[in-house]
């Protein structure tokens, strides 16, 4: 029996281990069980076989609409911003060559955090709190400003190429500036939503809609696709610099690539869940012990973890300190600091 499923047409081929595929239909499954988990549970608590009818149409319309209405656009809010933050995350680790990068800590996050609170400072109406235009356009504002550091990033860690610990520390020092001018906006903004913007800025899939999910699941889909073109090159960055240019690759430039992917990826999450904190890192580290270092397999059960983890704890943090709905944020760093303080004395040691 093979130990790897091979795919080729063309020029385009994949090598996927079998045994990550087995792996990656397991964390479906739970990825499926969480979403209908997060369903079930709330004020009114609904059996799995209630929620499950509730979706094929066969419920009561008091069913339909606390299941499909209110609860389902959160809980597929909240999958599709971990498997955007996670997605982000495998792709700076790959760049960086290290287990420490993560869209927080390079600040692309925080980033994209500054533009979607320069949308609602523009277009928050003080009176009813109600926005003057769609909310489709907050994605671009976060966008273009984590575009904007994330390249920013790039050309001030660039020195005859970008080395790893000098892109990390950058970010660090640009993720500074980046919460400086987030706790500016905040400050001056309109006293309505301060609160509110704390909150998001924690981050919560409190209160999203199916505008919302729509927008991020097309947003993820378009650079999901994009992604898998580049898994080549992304294994190519993963080796040593030197190796990687002998074989041809144009490094630095599909490095500047990738980082803007991975802008691209964080500033959707961001424009929906907030700054959401160290799924970023976590997932694609979990992903790696359980399969090989390529990306073919470490990004899909990446991905797929990164969304459950979201998920569980959108779970915990509406329902822990009921009636209190905590932002989901909480809970994540929770998890996310002692695991990171966990990887800086594995690395150390």
């Amino acid at each position: 029996m093979m130990d790897f499923i091979v795919f080729r047409k063309n020029k385009i081929s994949f090598l996927y281990e079998r045994k990550s595929l087995i792996t990656f239909i397991i964390l479906l499954i739970l990825a499926v069980a969480s979403v209908l988990l997060s369903l079930s549970i709330g004020k009114t608590n609904f059996s799995i076989i209630e929620v499950i009818k509730t979706l094929l149409g066969m419920g009561s319309k008091y069913d339909e609409l606390m299941i499909k209405h209110f609860r389902l656009p959160r809980a597929l809010a909240g999958l599709l911003v971990g498997t955007s933050l996670a997605l982000s995350g495998t792709i700076l680790q790959g760049i960086a060559k290290n287990p420490l990068a993560s869209p927080n800590l390079i600040g692309v996050v925080d980033g994209g955090s500054v533009g979607a609170l320069i949308f609602l400072t523009i277009f928050l109406s003080p009176r009813d709190n109600s926005l003057t235009v769609s909310i489709f356009f907050m994605p671009i504002f976060a966008l273009i400003t984590a575009f904007l550091v994330a390249f920013l990033v790039y050309v001030t860690a660039f020195k005859n190429g970008v080395n790893s610990l000098r892109l990390i520390l950058v970010g660090i020092a640009f993720s500074g500036i980046a919460k400086a001018l987030t706790t500016l906006l905040i400050i001056n903004g309109p006293l309505i939503f301060i609160a509110e913007a704390n909150t998001w800025i924690t981050g919560t899939v409190y209160g999203t809609n199916w505008a919302q999910v729509k927008l991020l699941a097309l947003w993820f889909l378009i650079f999901l696709v994009i992604t898998l073109l580049y898994i080549r090159d992304l294994n190519v960055q993963n080796l040593d610099d030197h190796l990687a240019i002998g074989l041809g690759t144009k490094l630095e430039r599909k490095r500047l690539i990738m980082i803007l992917l991975s802008a691209a990826l964080a500033s959707g999450a961001v424009a929906v869940g907030g700054g959401i904190s160290f799924v970023g890192l976590i997932a694609p580290h979990i992903a790696r012990q359980l399969t090989n270092s390529s990306f073919e397999n470490v990004i899909p059960l990446s991905i797929l973890i990164g969304g459950i983890m979201v998920v569980l704890a959108d779970i915990i943090a509406r329902t822990m300190f009921y009636p209190l709905d905590l932002p989901v944020g909480i809970f994540t760093a929770s998890i996310g600091a002692p695991f990171f303080i966990f990887l800086l004395w594995k690395k150390q040691k």
